[in-house]
């Protein structure tokens, strides 16, 4: 296909399709890579979140610098909001700080740097591919997508080069000086490819010719801001009502920007060319050219830090009027069986995922004591309908137990360091002695209970002091190795681990008394010696697994720390 001046359409489609697919797949490329070099910092910037709004905003700057996407950042914080880990008002600031993140990657590709893209392509791909050092080989993939990134920039700049003087496309792009229009297009095409990096890829690679003016560029910029926050709003269906809200923060706290700077563009470019190079040597389309692409970038920036201190003192109201967009039930009910914990978009960040994967497991640690606890008043005095209740509980946490070991599977295939995959050893080690204690409390013991139930026998007078005393310590130190899966803390270690000698004078001390009760002068009695005895067997296995937890748990918090 032919037009005016021997324009081939064609060609020029596929020139700015193929660059902006390389864009893409540079601008993943070093995500990923940032992802595996930061996990470790992610970890720190996290924990400033309460602190302040300043700091929340500066954490989500900085986590959204290191990720290199606001959305991913965004999206983050619907699975933290979901999963009950912050509330909506601490993730306010946080996506403010985000937006302000994002302009790092618009000054970075705003920088006209084609003279050494050959050298990052070359220098990143044999990092990528020969290092043996997994720091050096992330590295390598940051470097190779950063080339890809501005080699896919310099193929739709080339382009569009022969539309410098297609006179309709020249108007086309004056026409998106009307801000409605701008803005509509800018979003549209964010939403559809997800990134609002690469919507201002184009705007800098179209500046780069002298193609578009700045007040055209600041029109597609406010709208992809629009556009980015589509993501986040998609990511929070299917979970709770909070998650939803951090998504509509999102887009009211970008609207309500973009709603301000569309009434004002032309004096909004005004001073963004004031406070930018420029070229006053050049004229025409060749000075568009020099100056375009950093203007835009600027104005990114000051959209972005702008917006945020002007809405920053007016969280609150934005929380409110979130909440009643999406309002959360008086009573939100949480299928037990199902993971609150662990987030899809954590797979490819080990040492956040890692973090959740340990609260799921405390929270699976807590429905097994309570399974315990249920399963020995079984043993002793149980009904069917307690029975009926365990089995229950037994199905959830046996669902919640395989929801965790498949996302541990998973995550192996992404870790990045050595380190976690220790960590991830040391989980499925506290998965499985937790499925453990499982067993004993769902199985063992529920022989126990039908073998009471068939023989007719009453074992309450087996319930002395020296056995309620050993039941009652072994469920109390499997409760703290449950606390220590979350928090090791040294002290909770300690009086699991050092309880072991205790456990095992107590379990005598059960047995004695049993014994005395009993005085063993008929079979009914031996009956009953028994079925006592390998109680406390049982729970002796129980006081083992726990020790088991606190250690692997000890073992995950040394690695961390060592990692740190």
């Amino acid at each position: 296909m032919q037009a005016a001046g021997n324009l081939n359409l064609i060609e020029i489609v596929g020139l700015l399709v193929g660059g902006l697919a390389l864009f893409l797949f540079g601008l993943e490329l070093m995500t990923g890579g940032l992802k595996a070099i930061a996990g470790s910092r992610l970890q720190s910037l996290l924990g400033t979140l309460t602190a302040s709004r300043f700091r929340g905003i500066l954490a989500g700057a900085g986590i959204t610098a290191l990720l290199n996407s606001s959305t991913i950042t965004t999206v983050l914080l619907v699975g933290f909001v979901s999963a009950g880990l912050m509330t909506l008002q601490q993730s306010i600031p946080m996506i403010m700080g985000a937006n302000i993140g994002s302009t790092l990657t618009a000054q970075i590709i705003a920088f006209n740097i084609s003279a050494i893209t050959p050298f990052l392509l070359a220098g990143g791909f044999l990092m990528y591919s020969f290092a043996k050092r997994e720091l050096v080989r992330e590295l390598g993939g940051v470097l190779l997508g950063l080339g890809l990134l501005f080699l896919g920039i310099e193929m739709m700049g080339n382009a569009t080069r022969p539309l410098r003087n297609y006179e309709p496309f020249i108007n086309a792009m004056q026409d998106m000086r009307n801000p409605l229009l701008g803005i509509a297009i800018g979003a549209i095409f964010t939403a559809i490819v997800q990134s609002s990096a690469a919507t201002l890829a184009i705007v800098i690679a179209l500046g780069s010719q002298g193609l578009i003016p700045l007040e055209s560029g600041i029109a597609l910029i406010l709208g992809a801001n629009v556009g980015t926050c589509g993501t986040a709003l998609l990511a929070s269906i299917g979970k709770s009502a909070e998650a939803a809200q951090v998504g509509i923060v999102h887009l009211l706290f970008n609207l309500l920007g973009v709603l301000f700077f569309a009434f004002v563009i032309p004096q909004f470019a005004d001073l963004v060319r004031a406070i930018s190079p420029s070229a006053p040597e050049l004229t025409g389309a060749a000075r568009l050219a020099a100056e375009t692409p950093r203007q835009a970038a600027n104005a990114h920036t000051v959209f972005s830090v702008f917006s945020t201190v002007v809405l920053i003192c007016f969280t609150g109201p934005i929380g409110k009027l979130a909440e009643k967009l999406a309002p959360a039930s008086r009573k939100a009910w949480q299928n037990p069986g199902v993971p609150r914990y662990l987030d899809e978009t954590l797979i490819d960040m080990p040492a956040l995922a890692i973090t959740r994967v340990q609260l799921e497991l405390a929270a699976l640690g807590k429905q097994i004591e309570q399974l315990v606890q249920h399963s020995a008043a079984l043993v002793a005095e149980g009904s069917a309908q307690a029975l009926a209740t365990l089995s229950d509980e037994d199905k959830a946490a046996d669902n919640l137990s395989t929801a965790i070991l498949t996302y541990v599977g998973r995550l192996s295939d992404a870790v990045h360091t050595d380190d976690e995959g220790r960590q991830l050893v040391d989980l499925a080690r506290i998965a499985t002695c937790l499925d453990a204690i499982r067993e004993v409390a769902t199985t063992s013991m529920l022989a126990l209970s039908q073998r009471r139930h068939a023989q007719g026998a009453d074992v309450t007078r087996l319930r002395g002091a020296e056995a309620v005393r050993f039941a009652t310590s072994v469920i109390e130190r499997l409760g703290l190795a449950v606390n220590t899966i979350a928090h090791p803390e040294t002290e909770a270690v300690a009086r699991v681990v050092d309880a072991k000698g205790e456990i095992e004078a107590q379990a005598d001390a059960a047995r004695a008394q049993i014994m005395s009760v009993l005085q063993l002068r008929s079979e009914e009695d031996a009956f009953h010696f028994r079925l006592a005895n390998d109680l406390i067997e049982q729970f002796n296995e129980i006081a083992r697994l726990s020790r088991a937890i606190v250690r692997a748990s000890r073992s995950l918090d040394e690695v961390k720390v060592s990692a740190g």
